[in-house]
C-alpha cells in the first residue's frame, strides 16, 4: 500500500476525523486486502489506535471485518455512493440486469469520484450459482482494470486515446476477465459500463462488447 497519496494534514480536533477518512481511503483503494496492522503502519499510528479507528468505523457501518481479519468497505459507505447518482442508478439497473442475465455475467456501472474509479451499481445473473461479485462502492485506480482505463481515456484524450473497449484479465482478481465500454452521461462525468466473468468460461470480449454498447446507448438516451 505504501506509495498511495499522502494524507491531508489536520489540526486540532480534526485529527481523529482525518485519520478515519484516511483509513477509509486506504481500505477502499488498496490493490490487495488490508489488515489492521497494515493500516497502523500506513497511518503511522500504534496498532491499538488503528484497532480503535476500525472498531468505530465498523460500528458505524463504514467498514466490515472479513474472515481472516482483512477489512472491506462497509455497506453504509456503498449506500452513500449509490445515493450520489440516484437517477443514473435507476436508469442503469434494469439495463445491467438484462446484460447480466443474457450473458450470464456480472454487469456493473463505474463512475469517477475525482480520484478513483468507483462501482456505482451492479447486477448479477439470476441463474448463476456462484457469480463473480462486484460490490457497489468498490474503488480502483483508473490505471488498473478495464473499467478504470475506459475512464482514464475520458480524463485525458491525448495521453490515453480512447478505444472502443478495454479488456483486463487476472489484473484485479485472479482468474477473472473484465470488459468495459465508455458510457456517456449528462455533464460529461467520466463513466464506463463493464462486465466480469470467469476467464475459464472462454467467453471472448468480442461476444460481449456489442451488448454492452447497446446497454450504454440505452442508458445515455434515457438520461437525455
Amino acid at each position: 500500500m505504501t506509495g498511495m497519496r499522502d494524507a491531508p494534514k489536520a489540526d486540532g480536533g480534526s485529527q481523529t476525523l482525518a485519520r478515519g477518512l484516511r483509513a477509509l481511503a486506504l481500505i477502499g483503494e488498496a490493490p490487495t486486502p488490508v489488515t489492521v496492522p497494515m493500516l497502523a503502519t500506513e497511518l503511522g499510528v500504534h496498532r491499538s489506535m488503528a484497532y480503535r479507528l476500525v472498531r468505530t468505523l465498523e460500528q458505524s457501518g463504514f467498514v466490515e471485518r472479513m474472515p481472516g481479519g482483512t477489512l472491506a468497505v462497509g455497506t453504509r459507505l456503498a449506500g452513500i455512493a449509490r445515493n450520489v447518482a440516484r437517477d443514473l442508478q435507476a436508469v442503469a439497473t434494469p439495463e445491467l440486469l438484462d446484460v447480466a442475465n443474457e450473458l450470464d455475467v456480472t454487469a456493473f456501472l463505474v463512475t469517477y469520484d475525482g480520484e478513483a474509479a468507483v462501482t456505482l451499481v451492479s447486477a448479477e445473473p439470476h441463474r448463476a450459482p456462484a457469480p463473480v461479485g462486484q460490490r457497489p462502492g468498490t474503488r480502483h485506480p483508473v490505471d488498473r482494470g478495464a473499467p478504470g482505463r475506459v475512464i482514464r481515456s475520458q480524463l485525458d484524450l491525448v495521453a490515453h486515446p480512447p478505444a472502443r473497449y478495454e479488456v483486463s484479465r487476472d489484473e484485479v482478481v485472479h482468474g477473472v476477465t473484465a470488459v468495459a465500454v465508455p458510457l456517456s452521461v449528462p455533464g460529461g462525468r467520466p463513466a464506463s459500463l463493464a462486465v466480469l466473468y470467469l476467464s475459464s468460461r472462454g467467453l471472448e470480449p468480442e461476444q460481449v462488447v456489442p451488448r454492452l454498447e447497446a446497454a450504454a446507448r440505452a442508458i445515455g438516451e434515457a438520461l437525455g
